[in-house]
């Protein structure tokens, strides 16, 4: 059996298997879910609150760092970054095909597509827990009370003996409830970062960098940053097969990318104007000064939730990969047979080994890095793919398949022919030219150590 993830406005991730479905894609089925029956008919608002909750997480507390190292082109480039994915989600929806967005691509693209939009996701979500276990280390070996105790990369593999249950858990029925208590420990740091700016540095004020053009490596590490903390295209089929009104997704995606531009405006703008006197951490919990009260409650709260977040995440990594392994028979040892006779294995029996083995790599790959900032910007990059490169793509491949294409005027069929064209080479770029200049200054900071293992 393969793994189904089916959308939900209550939850990030859930899992269904079942005996009798025909192989598919392990993205063949909605990215956020719960039961089919909770899903029927959902509203507009709902609809447009699980295509935010499918962006926010934790790429938002490297942002007030990102928007300082992008200088004066931050505000454009965000703005043009949230356009960017709002048009990208409305091609999807354009394509007016039923299914998932790997049934999509599979449709435009064939099977080469569908490994291609598989891999990247693969490694971007192997990569979003190496960022949780990075997170929880970082926070841990921050406290006064722990970093004498040991050093970052030891608390990177503590965390992955504690994470070793979790993850080997037979049943994930508390994700939504987990999912929830993420989301509002993130918001509840992000508030105790803010008072703690206003009462330590004062008002904001606006920052001389934003001011300046950035350098190159700068403006990548924004654009990696900016770009990983959207990327919510893979819910957009998901979301529309949900609501009632399906008409209306085009609308739910554009007003959920407005709020998200608008969060991440807030919290950027926000974030590097309170503290670029005193110098914008990575990660940005990281300014509230280490020894307060205030900081052992929010790191160890923060570090808590990252921890905990990371099942939610090991759900479709575990899905994705499951689904490269060839199905393994094991014998039936019964008294009546005559010889054994093969039988699919258990889903956990298969998957347990696979958890352990991934939980083991992203240990090494949180304990080899302390780059946040730069992690969740080569994220970002990797993440394009599937959010920039591939909608444009889809949508060119697919412009004389669709009954609404031929009744357009041919001037329109030709301006978004031409517009997918051009999205095509910018995604691109996007996707490459950001990467190999984040790929440079991580092995150009191999070895460098900052005092708090993070470079200021």
């Amino acid at each position: 059996s393969r793994h189904r993830f089916r959308p939900s406005c209550t939850c990030c991730w859930d899992v269904a298997s079942s005996a009798r479905m025909a192989p598919r894609s392990p993205l063949a089925a909605p990215l956020l879910g719960a039961s089919e029956g909770q899903l029927s008919g959902i509203g507009f608002t709902a609809a447009v609150l699980s295509l935010v909750k499918g962006c926010i997480g934790a790429g938002v507390m490297a942002l007030p760092w990102a928007t300082i190292q992008g200088g004066a082109a931050s505000a454009p480039a965000l703005i043009l970054l949230g356009a960017w994915n709002g048009y990208t989600g409305w091609l999807l929806l354009d394509c007016d095909a039923p299914g998932s967005y790997s049934d999509l691509v599979r449709l435009a693209l064939g099977r080469g597509g569908v490994v291609l939009l598989e891999g990247s996701l693969l490694v971007v979500l192997f990569g979003v827990c190496v960022s949780f276990q990075v997170q929880a280390a970082t926070l841990l070996s921050s406290l006064p009370s722990l970093g004498r105790l040991a050093s970052h990369d030891v608390y990177a593999l503590i965390t992955g003996a504690a994470l070793l249950p979790l993850v080997l858990q037979r049943s994930f029925s508390g994700i939504a409830a987990i999912s929830i208590a993420a989301l509002a420990v993130l918001c509840l740091g992000l508030t105790a970062v803010g008072l703690w700016g206003l009462w330590a540095e004062g008002a904001p004020t606006l920052p001389p960098q934003l001011l300046e053009p950035p350098t190159a490596h700068g403006f990548a590490d924004f654009l990696g940053v900016a770009a990983f903390s959207f990327g919510g295209q893979v819910f957009v089929l998901p979301v529309r097969d949900a609501m009632a009104r399906p008409r209306l997704a085009a609308t739910a995606v554009g007003v959920s990318t407005a709020a998200i531009l608008a969060v991440y405006a807030a919290v950027g703008a926000g974030g590097a104007s309170l503290f670029w006197r005193a110098g914008v951490k990575q990660l940005v919990l990281l300014n509230i000064e280490p020894g307060s009260p205030c900081a052992s409650l929010v790191y160890s709260c923060s570090a808590a939730v990252a921890l905990l977040s990371v099942p939610l995440v090991f759900v479709p990594l575990v899905g994705i990969a499951s689904g490269l392994l060839p199905a393994p028979s094991e014998p039936r040892l019964s008294a009546l047979a005559p010889s054994p006779q093969p039988q699919p294995m258990q889903p956990w029996r298969r998957e347990a080994p696979l958890r352990a083995l991934l939980l083991l790599l992203t240990s090494a790959a949180a304990a080899a890095t302390r780059d946040f900032g730069l992690l969740t910007g080569i994220l970002g990059c990797l993440a394009n793919l599937s959010a920039l490169l591939l909608p444009p793509l889809i949508h060119l491949r697919l412009r004389g398949r669709r009954p609404a294409s031929a009744a357009r005027p041919a001037a329109v069929r030709t301006a978004l022919a031409a517009t997918d064209a051009l999205l095509l080479l910018a995604g691109f770029a996007s996707c490459a030219g950001p990467a190999l200049l984040i790929v440079q200054q991580l092995a150009r900071r191999a070895g460098e150590e900052g005092p708090e293992g993070l470079p200021p």
